[in-house]
């Protein structure tokens, strides 16, 4: 009897696996729950999703809803992500919008953090949709979304590394600039300089004095107190989409 009950509960378990990766495999990658997309639109969406997915063997949601009913945009992207689009072979990643509360919410897997990585990827990604989103140009947001993916995927593939910023910043031309500025600087004040005919150099600071319009007769130092203002080191809060291995963030927009 006890075989039994171990053999069906394999088989729930095996059962309910299987459902979900139907699921994860048959799930529109638009799903226009608060419409707002037009049906073109949402056509055109789907078709650069398809391509970008078979170019990079990967899993792109893009999911809108009237309203959330209180839960946290977090928390439903990743279930939305693990339920419906799992299974990316490098990786998957999902946009959440609520209307309601305006909020979004980009929730990234495990695979998929290491390519598009809180610190630098999601901000980067962040950058591209955001505006679009505050202006209402929502099938703007999405197309941003969908390309910029993209572009930090087909990064990861070309360099090995995820996208950052960072990597773009050159200490040559911080340097150089630097040194243009300092130039740039001196030429004006060199040219104030000459343009002001009461100024003159003086070869010591008594230049600078009127004889007998100072007259020190004593000269005294009193130390009074010193005050001492301590405050706790702020703990650094944890970013990122949730908890767990699930990576990206949001906002309100």
């Amino acid at each position: 009897m006890k075989r039994l009950a171990r053999v069906s509960a394999m088989l729930s378990a095996l059962l309910l696996c299987l459902l979900l990766t139907m699921t994860a495999a048959f799930a529109a990658s638009v799903q226009d729950g608060a419409k707002l997309l037009k049906a073109e639109q949402k056509a055109a969406l789907e078709q650069k999703i398809k391509q970008v997915e078979d170019a990079h063997q990967v899993k792109i949601g893009i999911v809108t809803m009237k309203s959330l009913k209180g839960a946290p945009p977090g928390k439903t992207a990743n279930s939305i992500l693990d339920k419906q689009y799992a299974g990316g072979k490098n990786g998957s990643i999902v946009l959440l919008l609520a209307m309601d509360s305006r909020d979004y919410h980009v929730s990234t897997d495990s695979v998929m953090r290491t390519i598009i990585t809180d610190d630098g990827g999601f901000p980067h990604l962040k950058e591209a949709f955001l505006p679009h989103l505050k202006d209402n140009d929502f099938y703007g947001a999405f197309d941003a979304y969908v390309d910029g993916t993209d572009e930090m995927l087909a990064y990861y593939e070309r360099e090995g590394e995820p996208y950052d910023p960072y990597n773009e910043f050159s200490p040559l031309a911080l340097v150089i600039a630097i040194a243009l500025g300092v130039l740039a600087a001196i030429l004006v004040n060199s040219v104030l300089e000459g343009m002001m005919s009461n100024v003159a150099y003086a070869p010591s600071a008594d230049a600078y004095l009127e004889d007998g319009s100072v007259s020190l007769t004593e000269n005294n130092d009193t130390f009074l107190y010193t005050t001492e203002t301590r405050r706790p080191k702020p703990k650094k809060s944890s970013g990122g989409g949730g908890g767990g291995s699930h990576g990206g963030g949001g906002g309100k927009f």
